[in-house]
């Protein structure tokens, strides 16, 4: 791994499967380390995953802006702008954009 400074504009961006409304862009993928962050852009009302699901990874919402609301487990959290939240691996996970701005989330993911 190099140290350099990199644009946002520099990663691609791609639809997340099985999300409605999700753009992603994975910063750094790690698999050997089982680490992945990605940059979640979310339209109003976007969805994801449909239907929630479980994994063995945990993961950890960081809301840059909007507000998201998240299901984990059949418990509903309101997530603002500013806050972070983690997941438990094998938690079954909803996530959804609750803002009429949209929102912007730092994702990431470990095993």
């Amino acid at each position: 791994m190099e140290t350099k400074i990199e644009n946002l504009a520099e990663f691609p961006s791609k639809q997340v499967n099985g999300h409605e409304g999700f753009v992603e862009r994975t910063l750094v993928n790690l698999p050997e380390k089982g680490v992945t962050v990605r940059l979640l852009n979310v339209r109003p009302g976007g969805i994801g995953p449909v239907p929630a699901h479980s994994h063995p990874d945990a993961h950890l919402f960081l809301v840059l802006e909007g507000v998201l609301r998240l299901e984990v487990d059949g418990h509903l959290y309101e997530v603002p702008s500013g806050s972070s939240i983690k997941v438990p691996p094998y938690s079954n996970h909803q996530l959804r954009c609750a803002s009429e701005i949209g929102m912007t989330v730092l994702a990431i993911k470990w095993n």
